[in-house]
């Protein structure tokens, strides 16, 4: 495997624009590396410069693929991987789309402030590891909220991963149907096509909420194509 340095990394920012969807999380991490955005990150390639995997590697043992091949069973066999390392483990399925203030109301960024809330409605979250997750959110990415006149508190927010996917969308019960979710993505996906920055998400295959709402926004489903997470343990875990 070759570590790859400042040039590579822009050249495989290019290269890896060529497979989306399959390829759009790695390009996500390297596309902020790319620009300068704080990380822990370590891009790795089986070679150069015609490389069929590419994996970026979290120091706290997460790691992000993508493989032009379909015949790598060492890298793709997940199962392999687990046993290999004498973990555990089970995956979900998401759906990946590719893409492309009012009276009362303030649409402001998030602050660190607001991290123990959005950390403890995340469907993931609770614990101190997703409260540091979504603190580096907070800290180093995009983020928007819904914040009453007068208030200090959101009450509908939306992040950006470390991958560049728009994610943790969300809205207090008592704040919903009130067009809070559109607007908000509406304004931060306006907001990163222009500062020339990938749009897309992952939504849960039963989330058909989300679903709508983002179709709704024209974003475009993916419905061949799969994002998987496989949990190894509670602090080890592979996305492809």
């Amino acid at each position: 495997m070759i570590i790859l340095g400042t040039e590579e990394l822009k050249q495989a920012e290019s290269v890896l624009k060529q497979s989306f969807p399959e390829s759009i999380k790695v390009y996500g991490c390297i596309f902020n590396i790319n620009r300068g955005k704080p990380h822990n990150l370590e891009v790795i390639a089986d070679q150069w410069p015609d490389f069929t995997v590419i994996i970026c590697i979290h120091i706290i043992s997460r790691y992000t693929l993508y493989s032009s091949s379909n015949s790598l069973p060492e890298i793709t066999s997940f199962e392999t991987f687990a046993d290999q390392h004498g973990l555990p483990w089970k995956l979900t399925f998401s759906f990946i789309f590719d893409v492309f203030s009012s009276a009362g109301l303030r649409f402001v960024p998030l602050s660190a402030a607001h991290a123990h809330l959005v950390n403890s409605t995340w469907k993931y979250g609770g614990d101190r590891n997703s409260y540091n997750s979504v603190l580096n959110y907070i800290s180093h990415n995009p983020s928007l909220c819904v914040i009453e006149e007068g208030g200090t508190e959101p009450i509908s927010w939306l992040l950006v991963y470390q991958h560049a996917a728009l994610g943790l969308l969300y809205t207090l019960p008592q704040h919903r149907q009130k067009g809070y979710a559109k607007a908000l993505v509406s304004m931060m996906a306006k907001n990163l096509l222009e500062r020339g920055h990938p749009v897309y998400c992952f939504v849960e295959e039963e989330n058909d909420s989300s679903y709508k709402l983002f179709t709704s926004l024209l974003f475009q489903s993916s419905p061949d194509y799969r994002a998987v997470w496989f949990e190894l343990n509670k602090r080890q875990y592979m996305q492809i």
